[in-house]
């Protein structure tokens, strides 16, 4: 670094010293005090700044002092730097939303890895002997507080407005603390659901080992009290629903031979189960009825249930190819809110996906839409004043929680809590009109490894890959390009979700799209290289496909029309781009339509998945859509020719996103399915040949590729000539409950 300069205080600029003890303050709050990373990260740029070197502070000097990067750091192939400097604002957004009359307020603005120091302007005086200037309230302190400090004045601002639109609470409230109640090795989730008066969470914990099947906990918010309810190893017991009357827990275990709904008491003990199916339950308020989703008559849907009779009730008949999902009763009893979203939202996250947050009466009646951004992955929770709803939503830095006035309206972000797509819980009111949140504090890295098949390997196991453009977010294989350069990936490493592409060695990587959607799919290459397609979810939830060329720059829009199209492969000569498509009846199909764009085509009439032509071009492998849309479901590989016509079969036991097309055969992932990776039975590369018609083992896989039920879209990708493949790997996957207290 450059030879430090001594900073150039202005007028309104706060003292050294009282910059240093307000980066005390922060980094002793319960929001810096667990993660070390950022809190070393903030740190180091303060002190960088106050020592005169914050015009230094670049992304590749923070990568080799702080980080230790050599020389040779590729901030293009490793992004760290500015992940992290992201979700250091967001957790300074975070800490001044639950400090707001701290005398100093230290930000970063994007763009910059240069910190802002400034007297906080709604703070009538600076301490005596500060040396900070006094900032009179209301009026404007400064350009440098208003360019750098701009987000804390927008907080105040939008829970201003909120409180106008929403109604006036309490003036008198205690500012909002986050509470860490849980930081156990392992995976807690559930997602936690809070007790009715606010002092116990149930959630679900896996132990140690973050791959195991969890069992039900109950942990006191302010203290240390831990009740174990549940003891079963080889069963996951999820989605904790606390009864109104604080007395039961329902719960649902998910898979296997024991799979229904369940009630167990507070307290622990023995426990009930009610119904042999269904997801996650919500209490009516008189705690004798609940409603939860299942499968009926081929889609998942909101089902009032009657505990003492078993009576059930259908309440909302979803869309052809559309599941009603995640339901909340209201308070009093009298609406169910929930998310309409399509199947693939359960394990395939980053999936092209359509959401919309919608109530609907308890009684019977039309649906009323709320919203149309909402994430699939997580639903939503009333207030208990039935005045608002808080659900996870999509917004340009990725998922978040918002909350929108039960009767409709303009959405706003909920200030305060840390960003994440699972849902939240809400208890009762408690003093001066606050009322607590519980949720996840989740961290997601699921990477991508590459492995060299011509690669001695260690008897049967494969034990040699590479990281391949390493990130810490959520990232999935594409395809490679037909000369085997240049591979594609899809990535949330910058917000949203987007199309990276690099080459085969890790290098070049570059960001394809700048996509303000939802969601986007993987993308497939033209035979030039010289353009890929992909499926994505635009701003308007419409889910259609689209053209990019291969170094970026504007989308041309193959399809636009009300039909859900995904899963695109550009044909071996360039001519055709395959796809799969819903029709108006639901059954998704095999569909072609010219590269150029025009008229599509049908080619199958039983229902269709993942298209992929075959070596020869004269054919489209595909996969059968599952019976009731498991999507971890082993399942037929069937073939039809590029004109359409008769179906036949290839292969037994693919399953979604698990296999691809080389030049001489398929390759395709097998390996026990499941919560948890099975020791006894790991992934395994095996190999189909189009010559011969048999299959063998390549070898097995030094990594389980999925873990806990997740998988992402797609999990494998294979270079045209089968010598490289690509699988995902799940790096890390933790999860704490977090309570945000004294919330309005």
């Amino acid at each position: 670094m450059s030879q430090p300069q001594p900073r150039v205080h202005t007028r309104d600029d706060p003292s050294d010293p009282l910059v240093r003890a307000q980066l005390v303050t922060i980094l002793s709050s319960a929001i810096f005090s667990r993660s070390d990373r950022l809190s070393a990260f903030l740190k180091f740029i303060v002190e960088q700044t106050l020592n005169g070197q914050g015009e230094a502070l670049k992304e590749q000097v923070i990568a080799e002092e702080l980080y230790g990067k050599g020389p040779g750091f590729s901030a293009a192939a490793d992004p760290i730097v500015r992940v992290d400097a992201r979700r250091l604002r967001d957790r300074l957004r975070e800490y001044y939303a639950s400090a707001p009359n701290d005398p100093v307020v230290i930000s970063v603005p994007k763009g910059s890895y240069t910190p802002v120091f400034q007297v906080h302007p709604f703070n009538g005086a600076a301490p005596a002997g500060s040396g900070a200037a006094r900032v009179q309230p209301g009026l404007k302190s400064s350009y440098r507080f208003w360019a750098g400090g701009a987000v804390v004045a927008l907080i105040v601002v939008a829970l201003i407005i909120a409180s106008i639109a929403i109604g006036t609470r309490s003036r008198s409230a205690p500012p909002i603390r986050i509470l860490q109640v849980t930081s156990f090795p392992g995976s807690e989730g559930g997602p936690p659901s809070l007790s009715p008066d606010g002092n116990f969470v149930a959630f679900n914990w896996s132990g140690p080992d973050f791959t195991a099947a969890g069992d039900l906990w109950v942990k006191a918010v302010d203290g240390d009290a831990l009740r174990r309810l549940t003891d079963t190893p080889q069963d996951n017991e999820v989605y904790p629903a606390w009864s109104p009357d604080g007395r039961q827990i329902a719960f649902v275990r998910p898979n296997g031979p024991n799979r229904g709904v369940y009630l167990i008491s507070a307290l622990g003990g023995s426990e009930r189960k009610v119904s042999d199916s269904g997801g996650r339950p919500t209490w009516l308020p008189d705690s004798q009825s609940l409603v939860f989703e299942d499968l009926v008559g081929g889609s998942r849907a909101p089902i009032h249930f009657v505990l003492a009779t078993g009576a059930r009730r259908r309440l909302t008949t979803p869309p052809t190819g559309f599941d009603d999902v995640t339901p909340k009763v209201s308070p009093d009893g009298k609406a169910v809110a929930f998310v309409r979203t399509t199947p693939e939202r359960v394990a395939r996250v980053g999936y092209a996906m359509v959401a919309g947050l919608f109530v609907v009466p308890m009684a019977g009646g039309d649906p009323v839409r709320l919203d149309d951004r909402a994430s699939g992955t997580g639903g939503p929770e009333w207030t208990s004043d039935g005045r608002e709803i808080f659900y996870p939503r999509w917004d340009p830095a990725g998922v978040r929680i918002f909350r929108i006035a039960a009767t409709g309206g303009r959405a706003a972000p909920a200030e305060g809590l840390p960003a994440g797509p699972y849902a939240v819980s809400i208890s009762g009111f408690r003093s001066a009109e606050t009322f607590r949140v519980a949720l996840t504090d989740a961290r997601s890295d699921i990477g991508l490894r590459i492995i060299d098949l011509q690669t001695p390997s260690a008897g049967a196991r494969l034990s040699t890959w590479t990281a391949f453009c390493d990130s810490t977010r959520i990232d999935f294989p594409g395809r490679f390009s037909r000369d085997g350069a240049q591979v594609s990936f899809t990535s949330d490493r910058s917000g949203l979700p987007q199309i990276f592409a690099a080459s085969r060695d890790g290098s070049q990587v570059r960001t394809l799209t700048a996509f303000d959607g939802s969601s986007v799919g993987l993308a497939s290459w033209s035979p030039d290289g010289r353009f890929l397609v992909f499926d994505a979810v635009d701003g308007s939830n419409v889910s259609d496909l689209y053209v990019v060329r291969a170094d970026g720059g504007p989308l041309r829009r193959l399809t636009n029309d009300n039909q859900r199209e995904v899963d695109a492969e550009w044909s071996r000569d360039g001519r055709w781009i395959y796809y799969a498509s819903d029709d108006p009846s639901g059954r998704r199909d095999i569909w072609k339509i010219p590269a150029a764009g025009g008229t599509p085509i049908r080619l199958t009439m039983q229902g269709g998945m993942e298209p992929r032509e075959s070596p020869d071009g004269r054919s489209v492998y595909f996969l059968e859509p599952p019976a009731g849309r498991p999507t971890m479901a082993a399942i037929p590989l069937k073939r039809v020719s590029v004109d359409g016509g008769d179906v036949s079969t290839v292969l037994s036991g693919v399953r979604l996103g698990r296999w691809d097309v080389a030049d001489t055969g398929i390759v395709f992932l097998t390996g026990a399915p499941g919560l948890t990776p099975d020791p006894a039975a790991p992934d395994v590369l095996e190999f189909f040949s189009v010559k011969d018609n048999r299959t063998r083992r390549l070898g097995e896989l030094p990594f389980p590729v999925t873990s806990r039920g997740y998988s992402t879209p797609r999990a494998l990708a294979v270079s045209p000539d089968g010598r490289w493949v690509v699988v995902s790997h799940m790096d890390h996957w933790e999860r704490d409950i977090v309570v945000a207290d004294n919330f309005r």
